[in-house]
C-alpha cells in the first residue's frame, strides 16, 4: 500500500508527467520553455511552503487525514488544469495551486510509517516504497503520452485525474494502526536548523537536485528538439522510470550495509556521467542518460528519507524529513528554470549540462563529507534526537 500511495501523488503523477504537455501548451497558449520552468518552479515553491506544515501535522496527528486531502486536491488540480487552462498566466495559477494543496499526496506519510516499522532493514523498506514512484514513472508518462497524442492535452490531464483518485484508496485503506499514528517524542532537542549536521545533510541535497532535477522536465523536449519523435522521446522518458524501479531497491539495500553518504556521491558522479554521454553522444546516447538520472532519482527520495532518520530520529521525523525535502524540491524547483531560461537564451541545451556536470561534482564531495551515523539493533518506538546540541553525532 506505501508503494501504490507514493506512485500515485504529487511526487509522481505532477513530476514524471508534466513535461508531456510542453509542446501542446506551447502551441495552444504560447508557453515558452522558459516559462514552463518557471511555472514548475512555483508549484516546486508552493510544495515547498505547505510541506513542513504537513510534517508537523503527521508529527502531532498522524499520517492518514493530511494524505487524504492531499489527493483529494491532486484530483482537482488535474481537472482544473485540463478544464480551465485558457493562458500562460492561468497556467501558473493553477500549477502553483496545484502545488499547496495537493502537497499531502507527497510519500512523506508513507516514508514515515515505514521508518517508525523497520530498523535494520529501513533502507530496502524505504526503496520497495519508494518504488511505487519509479512504477508510475514507467507506466503513467506513455499512456498520458497516447491520450495526448490522439485526444489532446487536456485529455492528458484527465487521465492524471484518473490515476490520483486511485491514490485516495492506498490513504484511507493503507495508512491505519500503529504506523500511522503521532509517534511518541522524548525531549526537545535543539531546533533543526541550528545544527550543522543537518545543514550539511541539507546543503547536499539542495546542490544535487539544482544540478540535476531540472532534465526530469526538460528530458522529453531536449530529445524532441534532437529529432526524436515525442513518443520516441516519451519512451525514453519512460527508461528513467524503469531505473528509478531498480535503483530504489539497489539504492536502499546498499544503504542498509554500506555508509549511505558514500552511496549517494557514487550515484552523483554516475548521473554527472550521464549528462556528458548525453552532451557528447546527443540522441543515442539518450538510454545512457536516462540510465544515469533514474539512477540518481531513485536515490536521491530514498536517502533523504534514510539519511534524515538515521541521523535525526523518528520522533520529529515529519518535521525534519519535510524540511530536507522542501529544501530539495526548492532546488528542484528552480533547476528547470534555469535550464529552461538558459536554453531560451543559448539556443540549446549545451551549457545547461556542463553546468549540471560540475554541480553534481560538488555534491558529490558534500555527501562524502558526512560523518558516520549510528544503526540501532532494535525497533524504534519513540527515539530522540540522536544528535547533540552542537549538532554533531555524540
Amino acid at each position: 500500500m506505501a508503494a501504490l500511495g507514493s506512485g500515485l501523488g504529487i511526487s509522481s503523477l505532477f513530476t514524471y508527467n508534466i513535461g508531456l504537455f510542453v509542446p501542446e501548451l506551447s502551441e495552444a497558449i504560447g508557453l515558452t520553455r522558459g516559462q514552463f520552468g518557471m511555472a514548475f518552479f512555483a508549484a516546486t515553491v508552493a510544495m515547498a511552503v505547505g510541506l513542513p506544515v504537513v510534517g508537523k501535522m503527521v508529527d502531532r496527528h498522524g499520517s492518514r487525514r493530511p494524505t487524504v486531502i492531499g489527493s483529494a486536491m491532486l484530483v482537482v488540480g488535474f481537472l482544473l488544469l485540463g478544464g480551465v487552462t485558457q493562458s500562460v498566466i492561468g497556467y501558473f495559477v493553477l500549477t502553483a495551486a496545484l502545488g499547496l494543496f495537493a502537497v499531502g499526496s507527497a510519500p512523506i506519510s508513507y516514508m514515515r510509517a515505514v521508518s517508525v516499522t523497520f530498523d535494520r532493514a529501513r533502507g530496502l523498506a524505504l526503496g520497495l516504497t519508494q518504488m511505487g514512484i519509479g512504477v508510475s514513472a514507467a507506466l503513467v508518462p506513455p499512456v498520458v503520452a497516447a491520450v495526448i497524442a490522439g485526444y489532446g492535452w487536456r485529455s492528458g490531464y484527465y487521465v492524471l485525474a484518473g490515476f490520483a483518485a486511485l491514490g485516495l484508496l492506498p490513504a484511507i485503506i493503507g495508512l491505519r494502526g500503529r504506523s500511522a499514528m503521532p509517534v511518541p517524542s522524548g525531549p526537545d532537542g535543539p531546533p533543526l536548523l541550528s545544527m550543522p549536521l543537518f545543514r550539511h545533510q541539507l546543503a547536499a541535497f539542495v546542490v544535487m537536485a539544482l544540478a540535476f532535477a531540472g532534465f526530469l522536465p526538460h528530458f522529453v523536449p531536449m530529445l524532441h528538439d534532437a529529432g526524436l519523435s515525442s513518443s520516441q522521446a516519451a519512451g525514453y522518458a519512460a527508461l528513467i522510470g524503469i531505473f528509478v524501479i531498480l535503483s530504489r531497491i539497489a539504492i536502499g539495500w546498499l544503504a542498509d550495509h554500506v555508509h549511505a553518504p558514500w552511496v549517494a556521491g557514487a550515484v552523483c558522479l554516475l548521473a554527472a556521467g550521464g549528462c556528458l554521454a548525453l552532451l557528447f553522444g546527443g540522441a543515442p546516447l539518450a538510454p545512457v542518460a536516462a540510465a544515469a538520472f533514474g539512477c540518481a532519482m531513485g536515490a536521491e527520495a530514498d536517502l533523504v528519507g534514510y539519511l534524515t532518520s538515521r541521523y535525526f530520529g523518528t520522533a520529529v521525523f515529519g518535521r525534519a524529513y519535510a524540511l530536507q525535502y522542501a529544501a530539495f524540491m526548492l532546488a528542484a524547483g528552480a533547476s528547470p528554470a534555469w535550464i529552461g531560461l538558459l536554453f531560451d537564451r543559448t539556443g540549446s541545451y549545451a551549457a545547461a549540462l556542463i553546468v549540471t556536470s560540475g554541480l553534481l561534482g560538488i555534491a558529490a564531495i558534500l555527501f562524502m563529507l558526512l560523518p558516520r551515523y549510528h544503526h540501532s539493533e532494535r525497533p524504534i518506538e519513540g527515539d530522540i534526537l540522536l544528535v547533540n546540541k552542537e549538532g554533531s553525532l555524540p
